[in-house]
């Protein structure tokens, strides 16, 4: 999923993207984590985006509304 959002008067992608979990009990949930990454241009395809990373790699989201509002406010703070 790719959202097209003005954040203090710049266009910023986030970009959402869905991440399977295996897990050895399928009724275990989540079984679906999201991440976000963002770009100061559109997508290409071709360059990576800069992805929200925590302290121990990239920070997931338990919903894609959940990584969206969070790369919201952190963009807001960042640009």
């Amino acid at each position: 999923m790719t959202e097209k959002l003005p954040i203090n008067g710049k266009d910023v992608w986030i970009v959402i993207e869905p991440h399977l979990m295996p897990r050895e009990n399928p009724h275990i949930i989540p079984t679906e984590y999201f991440t976000a990454s963002y770009y100061l241009r559109e997508p290409d395809g071709y360059t990576p985006g800069e992805l929200f990373i925590d302290g121990t790699g990239p920070r997931l989201f338990e919903s894609p509304v959940a990584a969206l509002e969070y790369a919201r406010e952190k963009l807001a703070l960042l640009l």
